[in-house]
């Protein structure tokens, strides 16, 4: 329900540029502390695993850190919507977006990975990611809040507690209403 929410909020928003800036200040402090806690530089390659119709989690990297993102969505629209709104802030020269599944994207290229609260399935994706990445690369995981948990695929305790040592978690002090807290993993 939340998903499907925040999707049509989106599409909507998307055709606006004051719309998607203003549906962008949610993002601005969750996205200042994920680059705090991945230490996220523009030199680095990021990796936006569920993009949406708005890519703010991607427009707000850019904007912090003049880093190269890359964001993947699974929904054909989404993509579509989200390329529009990356070409009008003109940021098509950071940003690309495409259609793919986390659990399939080639995640070579990138050191820093983010996985966006919505993507599903979770658990997938991330044996994907971690199957799959180098030394040194950088997992961000959004964690929803404990009352929102059955409305998204989340992590499982096992995988936590699989690579407990590989993970550290941030309890963003934010007013973001979804978030509960915000998971780092770094493969060493």
């Amino acid at each position: 329900m939340i998903p499907a929410c925040t999707r049509f909020i989106e599409r909507n928003f998307s055709k606006s540029n004051f719309l998607v800036n203003l549906y962008g200040l949610y993002y601005k402090s969750i996205v200042r502390n994920e680059v705090k806690l991945a230490n996220i530089k523009n030199s680095d390659k990021v990796l936006c695993i569920g993009g949406g119709p708005i890519p703010s989690t991607a427009i707000e990297v850019v904007k912090q850190t003049d880093a190269s993102v890359h964001v993947i969505d699974m929904d054909r629209k989404a993509v579509e919507y989200a390329r529009n709104v990356v070409k009008r802030l003109g940021l098509d020269q950071k940003i690309v977006v495409d259609q793919a599944r986390g659990e399939e994207v080639d995640i070579s290229p990138y050191n820093v990975i983010h996985v966006a609260l919505q993507v599903t399935p979770k658990d997938k994706v991330l044996n994907h990611i971690w199957s799959n990445c180098k030394m040194g690369d950088r997992i961000i995981v959004r964690m929803p809040k404990k009352g929102l948990r059955h409305f998204y695929s989340n992590v499982t305790e096992g995988f936590i507690n699989r690579y407990s040592h590989y993970i550290k978690f941030s309890s963003p002090r934010l007013n973001a209403n979804t978030l509960d807290k915000i998971l780092l993993m770094v493969k060493g």
